[in-house]
Protein backbone atom coordinates (compact mmCIF):
# COMPACT_ATOMS: atom_id res chain seq x y z
CA UNK A 1 0.00 0.00 0.00
CA UNK A 2 1.30 3.46 -1.24
CA UNK A 3 2.06 5.71 1.96
CA UNK A 4 0.38 8.61 0.34
CA UNK A 5 -3.27 6.19 0.48
CA UNK A 6 -2.29 5.49 3.81
CA UNK A 7 -1.79 8.83 4.85
CA UNK A 8 -4.94 10.51 3.32
CA UNK A 9 -7.06 7.85 4.30
CA UNK A 10 -5.86 8.50 8.10
CA UNK A 11 -6.30 12.01 7.56
CA UNK A 12 -10.05 11.76 6.43
CA UNK A 13 -11.12 9.84 9.65
CA UNK A 14 -8.92 12.52 11.32
CA UNK A 15 -10.47 15.48 10.13
CA UNK A 16 -13.59 13.78 10.06
CA UNK A 17 -13.51 12.89 13.99
CA UNK A 18 -12.14 16.22 14.87
CA UNK A 19 -15.32 17.55 13.60
CA UNK A 20 -17.45 15.18 15.40
CA UNK A 21 -15.46 16.54 18.61
CA UNK A 22 -15.33 19.87 17.74
CA UNK A 23 -19.17 19.61 18.01
CA UNK A 24 -19.53 17.93 20.93
CA UNK A 25 -16.87 20.52 22.75
CA UNK A 26 -19.45 23.34 21.81
CA UNK A 27 -22.26 21.96 22.39
CA UNK A 28 -20.66 21.41 25.99
CA UNK A 29 -19.57 25.10 26.25
CA UNK A 30 -23.31 25.86 24.85
CA UNK A 31 -24.35 24.16 28.23
CA UNK A 32 -21.91 25.79 30.35
CA UNK A 33 -22.53 29.47 29.31
CA UNK A 34 -26.35 28.44 30.10
CA UNK A 35 -25.29 27.39 33.51
CA UNK A 36 -23.00 30.35 34.09
CA UNK A 37 -25.72 32.79 32.99
CA UNK A 38 -27.82 31.89 35.95
CA UNK A 39 -25.48 32.44 38.51
CA UNK A 40 -24.42 36.56 38.41
CA UNK A 41 -21.10 35.46 40.58
CA UNK A 42 -19.56 33.51 37.92
CA UNK A 43 -16.63 35.16 35.40
CA UNK A 44 -18.84 34.28 31.89
CA UNK A 45 -15.81 35.47 29.62
CA UNK A 46 -13.87 32.72 30.99
CA UNK A 47 -16.69 30.12 30.49
CA UNK A 48 -16.96 31.03 27.02
CA UNK A 49 -13.36 30.95 26.58
CA UNK A 50 -13.09 27.12 27.65
CA UNK A 51 -13.85 25.28 23.94
CA UNK A 52 -11.30 27.90 22.90
CA UNK A 53 -8.98 26.54 25.70
CA UNK A 54 -10.07 22.79 25.01
CA UNK A 55 -9.01 22.83 21.37
CA UNK A 56 -5.84 25.22 22.24
CA UNK A 57 -7.08 27.68 19.88
CA UNK A 58 -7.50 30.65 22.29
CA UNK A 59 -4.89 32.70 20.82
CA UNK A 60 -6.02 32.41 17.16
CA UNK A 61 -9.47 33.79 18.24
CA UNK A 62 -8.04 37.10 20.11
CA UNK A 63 -6.16 37.42 16.82
CA UNK A 64 -9.70 37.83 14.90
CA UNK A 65 -10.42 41.03 16.87
CA UNK A 66 -13.98 39.01 17.07
CA UNK A 67 -15.83 39.68 20.45
CA UNK A 68 -15.47 37.11 23.59
CA UNK A 69 -19.00 36.04 23.07
CA UNK A 70 -20.32 32.43 22.95
CA UNK A 71 -21.83 32.94 19.36
CA UNK A 72 -18.58 34.62 18.08
CA UNK A 73 -16.73 31.37 19.55
CA UNK A 74 -19.11 29.02 17.94
CA UNK A 75 -18.68 30.62 14.44
CA UNK A 76 -14.97 30.55 14.84
CA UNK A 77 -14.83 27.32 15.99
CA UNK A 78 -17.27 25.89 13.22
CA UNK A 79 -17.20 28.45 10.49
CA UNK A 80 -13.91 30.48 10.31
CA UNK A 81 -12.99 29.39 6.73
CA UNK A 82 -8.95 30.80 8.19
CA UNK A 83 -9.11 28.30 11.13
CA UNK A 84 -7.94 24.83 10.14
CA UNK A 85 -9.47 22.69 12.27
CA UNK A 86 -12.93 24.29 11.96
CA UNK A 87 -15.40 22.43 11.76
CA UNK A 88 -15.83 22.96 8.07
CA UNK A 89 -12.53 23.10 7.19
CA UNK A 90 -12.36 19.73 8.46
CA UNK A 91 -14.96 18.37 6.32
CA UNK A 92 -13.72 20.29 3.51
CA UNK A 93 -10.69 18.19 4.15
CA UNK A 94 -11.96 15.07 5.13
CA UNK A 95 -13.63 15.64 1.52
CA UNK A 96 -10.74 16.46 -0.33
CA UNK A 97 -8.39 13.57 1.30
CA UNK A 98 -11.38 10.74 0.11
CA UNK A 99 -11.66 12.04 -3.44
CA UNK A 100 -8.11 11.75 -3.86
CA UNK A 101 -8.13 7.80 -2.87
CA UNK A 102 -12.02 6.77 -4.26
CA UNK A 103 -9.93 3.83 -5.07
CA UNK A 104 -9.38 2.88 -1.79
CA UNK A 105 -12.88 3.41 -0.18
CA UNK A 106 -15.92 1.39 -1.19
CA UNK A 107 -18.82 3.72 -2.91
CA UNK A 108 -21.03 4.02 0.06
CA UNK A 109 -18.32 5.56 1.89
CA UNK A 110 -17.52 7.71 -0.78
CA UNK A 111 -21.01 8.99 -0.93
CA UNK A 112 -21.58 9.57 2.79
CA UNK A 113 -18.50 11.97 2.66
CA UNK A 114 -19.30 13.48 -0.46
CA UNK A 115 -23.18 13.87 0.74
CA UNK A 116 -21.65 15.38 3.83
CA UNK A 117 -19.95 18.60 2.48
CA UNK A 118 -22.71 18.79 0.06
CA UNK A 119 -25.20 19.74 2.39
CA UNK A 120 -22.81 21.57 4.87
CA UNK A 121 -22.61 23.43 1.82
CA UNK A 122 -26.45 24.38 1.70
CA UNK A 123 -26.33 24.68 5.34
CA UNK A 124 -23.80 27.45 4.87
CA UNK A 125 -25.65 29.20 1.59
CA UNK A 126 -28.92 29.19 3.82
CA UNK A 127 -27.33 30.35 6.95
CA UNK A 128 -25.88 33.57 6.28
CA UNK A 129 -24.99 34.57 9.70
CA UNK A 130 -23.43 30.84 10.01
CA UNK A 131 -25.59 30.42 13.01
CA UNK A 132 -24.64 27.27 15.53
CA UNK A 133 -27.35 25.61 17.59
CA UNK A 134 -27.92 22.00 18.62
CA UNK A 135 -29.16 20.85 16.00
CA UNK A 136 -26.49 21.64 13.59
CA UNK A 137 -23.88 19.87 16.08
CA UNK A 138 -26.55 16.67 16.13
CA UNK A 139 -25.91 16.49 12.39
CA UNK A 140 -22.31 16.92 12.25
CA UNK A 141 -22.50 13.81 14.39
CA UNK A 142 -24.80 11.87 13.02
CA UNK A 143 -22.82 12.35 9.70
CA UNK A 144 -19.68 10.97 11.35
CA UNK A 145 -21.97 8.17 13.27
CA UNK A 146 -23.13 7.45 9.77
CA UNK A 147 -19.93 6.95 8.26
CA UNK A 148 -18.01 4.49 10.72
CA UNK A 149 -21.06 2.75 10.45
CA UNK A 150 -20.91 2.34 6.56
CA UNK A 151 -16.76 1.77 7.08
CA UNK A 152 -17.60 -1.12 8.85
CA UNK A 153 -20.40 -2.38 6.74
CA UNK A 154 -18.68 -1.93 3.76
CA UNK A 155 -14.70 -2.40 3.26
CA UNK A 156 -12.87 -5.47 3.46
CA UNK A 157 -10.56 -5.79 6.45
CA UNK A 158 -7.48 -4.89 5.84
CA UNK A 159 -4.66 -1.66 5.48
CA UNK A 160 -6.78 0.83 4.40
CA UNK A 161 -9.77 0.04 7.02
CA UNK A 162 -6.94 -0.27 9.91
CA UNK A 163 -5.52 3.06 8.99
CA UNK A 164 -8.81 4.68 8.80
CA UNK A 165 -9.38 3.25 12.47
CA UNK A 166 -6.02 4.51 13.43
CA UNK A 167 -7.03 7.99 13.25
CA UNK A 168 -10.12 8.01 14.80
CA UNK A 169 -8.87 6.56 17.88
CA UNK A 170 -5.86 8.44 17.83
CA UNK A 171 -7.78 11.68 17.28
CA UNK A 172 -10.39 10.96 20.08
CA UNK A 173 -8.04 10.00 22.61
CA UNK A 174 -6.49 13.32 22.33
CA UNK A 175 -9.94 14.77 22.64
CA UNK A 176 -10.88 13.13 25.52
CA UNK A 177 -7.83 13.94 27.63
CA UNK A 178 -8.07 18.10 26.47
CA UNK A 179 -11.47 17.51 27.77
CA UNK A 180 -11.24 16.53 31.65
CA UNK A 181 -8.00 18.74 31.81
CA UNK A 182 -9.84 21.83 31.22
CA UNK A 183 -12.80 20.71 33.08
CA UNK A 184 -9.90 19.81 36.06
CA UNK A 185 -8.79 23.63 35.39
CA UNK A 186 -12.37 25.25 35.88
CA UNK A 187 -13.20 22.99 39.08
CA UNK A 188 -10.53 24.09 40.79
CA UNK A 189 -10.78 27.71 39.95
CA UNK A 190 -14.49 28.15 40.96
CA UNK A 191 -14.49 25.87 44.09
CA UNK A 192 -17.00 22.78 44.61
CA UNK A 193 -20.53 23.56 44.44
CA UNK A 194 -22.48 20.49 44.56
CA UNK A 195 -25.21 21.92 42.35
CA UNK A 196 -23.26 23.01 39.73
CA UNK A 197 -20.77 20.46 40.09
CA UNK A 198 -23.05 17.77 38.95
CA UNK A 199 -24.39 19.54 36.27
CA UNK A 200 -21.31 20.39 34.65
CA UNK A 201 -19.70 16.83 34.87
CA UNK A 202 -23.02 15.31 33.63
CA UNK A 203 -22.19 17.91 30.38
CA UNK A 204 -19.03 16.30 30.49
CA UNK A 205 -20.00 12.93 30.26
CA UNK A 206 -22.66 13.59 27.64
CA UNK A 207 -19.26 15.89 25.62
CA UNK A 208 -17.95 11.97 25.69
CA UNK A 209 -21.46 9.99 25.03
CA UNK A 210 -20.51 8.08 28.35
CA UNK A 211 -23.47 9.27 30.66
CA UNK A 212 -24.94 5.91 30.35
CA UNK A 213 -21.98 4.27 30.66
CA UNK A 214 -21.54 5.84 34.16
CA UNK A 215 -24.70 5.16 35.40
CA UNK A 216 -24.34 2.26 34.01
CA UNK A 217 -21.07 1.30 36.31
CA UNK A 218 -21.58 2.89 39.55
CA UNK A 219 -25.12 3.54 39.46
CA UNK A 220 -24.91 6.45 42.08
CA UNK A 221 -24.33 9.76 42.07
CA UNK A 222 -21.93 11.79 39.47
CA UNK A 223 -18.55 12.08 40.84
CA UNK A 224 -15.55 13.88 40.10
CA UNK A 225 -13.76 11.31 40.92
CA UNK A 226 -15.49 8.70 39.28
CA UNK A 227 -16.01 11.07 36.09
CA UNK A 228 -12.02 10.59 35.51
CA UNK A 229 -11.44 6.77 36.49
CA UNK A 230 -14.47 6.42 34.16
CA UNK A 231 -12.98 7.94 31.21
CA UNK A 232 -9.22 7.39 31.73
CA UNK A 233 -9.03 3.84 32.65
CA UNK A 234 -12.23 2.13 31.74
CA UNK A 235 -11.69 -0.19 28.98
CA UNK A 236 -15.09 -0.70 28.07
CA UNK A 237 -16.07 2.66 27.34
CA UNK A 238 -15.57 4.21 23.86
CA UNK A 239 -14.36 7.09 24.24
CA UNK A 240 -11.66 6.63 27.30
CA UNK A 241 -7.77 7.05 27.35
CA UNK A 242 -8.07 3.06 27.71
CA UNK A 243 -10.10 2.14 24.87
CA UNK A 244 -8.36 4.34 22.45
CA UNK A 245 -4.91 3.04 22.84
CA UNK A 246 -6.00 -0.58 23.59
CA UNK A 247 -7.70 -0.32 19.72
CA UNK A 248 -4.67 1.67 18.59
CA UNK A 249 -2.21 -0.72 19.32
CA UNK A 250 -4.78 -3.57 17.83
CA UNK A 251 -4.19 -1.55 15.21
CA UNK A 252 -0.35 -1.48 15.07
CA UNK A 253 -0.23 -4.76 15.49
CA UNK A 254 -2.47 -5.70 12.34
CA UNK A 255 -0.09 -3.24 10.26
CA UNK A 256 2.95 -4.53 8.37
CA UNK A 257 5.56 -5.13 11.30
CA UNK A 258 9.18 -4.70 9.43
CA UNK A 259 8.39 -0.41 10.26
CA UNK A 260 6.55 1.27 13.32
CA UNK A 261 8.55 0.03 16.05
CA UNK A 262 9.10 3.59 17.65
CA UNK A 263 5.13 3.64 17.11
CA UNK A 264 4.22 0.48 18.74
CA UNK A 265 6.86 1.36 21.96
CA UNK A 266 4.82 4.55 22.35
CA UNK A 267 1.67 3.11 22.31
CA UNK A 268 2.51 0.03 24.32
CA UNK A 269 4.20 2.49 27.23
CA UNK A 270 0.82 4.50 27.28
CA UNK A 271 -1.29 1.81 27.29
CA UNK A 272 0.66 0.14 29.68
CA UNK A 273 0.27 3.31 32.46
CA UNK A 274 -3.36 3.01 31.29
CA UNK A 275 -3.92 -0.94 31.88
CA UNK A 276 -1.95 -1.22 35.58
CA UNK A 277 -2.06 2.58 36.85
CA UNK A 278 -4.77 3.99 39.46
CA UNK A 279 -7.01 6.75 40.23
CA UNK A 280 -4.77 7.40 43.09
CA UNK A 281 -1.59 7.30 41.30
CA UNK A 282 -3.01 9.97 39.23
CA UNK A 283 -3.59 12.02 41.93
CA UNK A 284 0.02 11.69 43.51
CA UNK A 285 0.96 13.69 40.45
CA UNK A 286 -1.49 15.90 39.86
CA UNK A 287 -4.95 15.15 37.66
CA UNK A 288 -4.20 18.36 35.20
CA UNK A 289 -0.23 17.43 34.81
CA UNK A 290 -1.39 13.73 34.12
CA UNK A 291 -3.14 14.52 31.38
CA UNK A 292 -1.32 17.17 29.95
CA UNK A 293 1.82 14.43 29.81
CA UNK A 294 -0.54 11.94 28.18
CA UNK A 295 -1.91 14.92 25.37
CA UNK A 296 2.05 15.57 24.82
CA UNK A 297 2.77 11.71 24.56
CA UNK A 298 0.15 11.07 22.12
CA UNK A 299 0.89 13.56 20.13
CA UNK A 300 3.94 11.84 19.75
CA UNK A 301 2.39 8.91 19.42
CA UNK A 302 0.56 10.55 15.88
CA UNK A 303 4.40 11.43 14.69
CA UNK A 304 5.34 8.31 15.25
CA UNK A 305 2.96 7.00 12.98
CA UNK A 306 3.59 9.61 10.41
CA UNK A 307 7.20 8.74 10.54
CA UNK A 308 7.15 5.00 10.74
CA UNK A 309 4.00 4.43 8.20
CA UNK A 310 2.56 7.71 6.42
CA UNK A 311 6.06 8.34 4.85
CA UNK A 312 7.90 4.79 4.21
CA UNK A 313 4.83 2.12 3.79
CA UNK A 314 5.10 0.69 0.58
Amino acid sequence: MLSRVAAQLYWLSRYLERAENMARILEVGQSFALLSSSDSSRAAPDTVSEPLVITDTLAAFEATGRPMRSDQVAQFLAWDPDHPSSIFNCIQSCRENARSVRGAMTVEMWECINDTWLELLVRKKKNADQAVDSGFFEWIKQRSHLFRGVTFATIQRDQPYHFIRLGTYLERADNTARILSVKTQVEQAEGNNLVDDYYRLGAVLRSVSALEAYRDTYRDAIDADRVSELLIFNSRVPRSLHFCLDETAYILNQLPQQTGREARKRCANLLTNLKYGSLTEVYDSGLENYLEMFVTENIALADAVQTDYLESIA
